[in-house]
């Protein structure tokens, strides 16, 4: 039995079993926007509310606090915390934004095994989200797009994603083996654009 899987926004994870599929097994994979069917080609997108935030985020803190350090750095980048900055470039930006491009320093936490300040701001943005789960990612969505595809699909599942996807998703249906099921957008006259992918498309595979 084939499984069949969904790249995009079309419905909220809890409305998986509303959609279904005669000859196989729906899997969606889906962003963080909350999506949900008003008519079969009609979506509406809601976003959950943003509790106010008296402190400022994890990640925040503890930029401005190692920013604030009166230290000599030995560590990429090479500015140098705005030191070795061309002029011409602190000139027109000024010093701070230099201050705090700073790498995964130890106060700073590491992105690849979190447990502190990356951890509280990840479990922040999860609950700000609506999702279970969040993790940052650097190098664009190319690496979180390609990590979905390949953590969810095994190889000779079919993957159904819109004709336009970006090449990211290609690429990542190459590493995984999966085979593509594609849909043509519709397209808005109104707007010149491609839109997204209506449930009654997805439901046609």
């Amino acid at each position: 039995m084939s499984k069949y899987f969904l790249l995009g926004n079309v419905v909220q994870g809890r409305n998986i079993s509303k959609l279904g599929h005669k000859q196989g097994k729906w899997t969606f994979i889906v962003y963080n926007t909350s999506v949900t069917k008003d008519t079969e080609d009609n979506l509406l997108i809601s976003h959950p509310p943003v509790a106010k935030q008296d402190s400022p985020p994890p990640l925040v803190s503890a930029l401005k606090a190692s920013a604030e350090q009166n230290v000599a750095s030995f560590h990429f980048p090479g500015h140098n915390r705005g030191r070795a900055a061309p002029s011409s470039l602190t000139q027109l930006i000024g010093l701070r934004p230099f201050l705090h491009d700073l790498p995964a320093l130890p106060e700073l936490d590491n992105l690849f095994s979190p447990e502190g300040t990356i951890l509280d701001a990840q479990r922040q943005a999860a609950k700000l989200f609506g999702s279970s789960e969040t993790w940052f990612l650097v190098g664009g969505t190319t690496c979180g797009i390609q990590a979905a595809i390949m953590a969810t699909c095994s190889p000779g599942e079919f993957l159904i994603l819109p004709r336009n996807s970006h090449i990211s998703a290609i690429s990542a249906m190459v590493l995984s083996g999966a085979r593509p099921k594609y849909i043509i957008p519709q397209y808005d006259l109104d707007w010149d654009i491609v839109g997204g992918v209506t449930s009654s498309q997805a439901s046609s595979e």
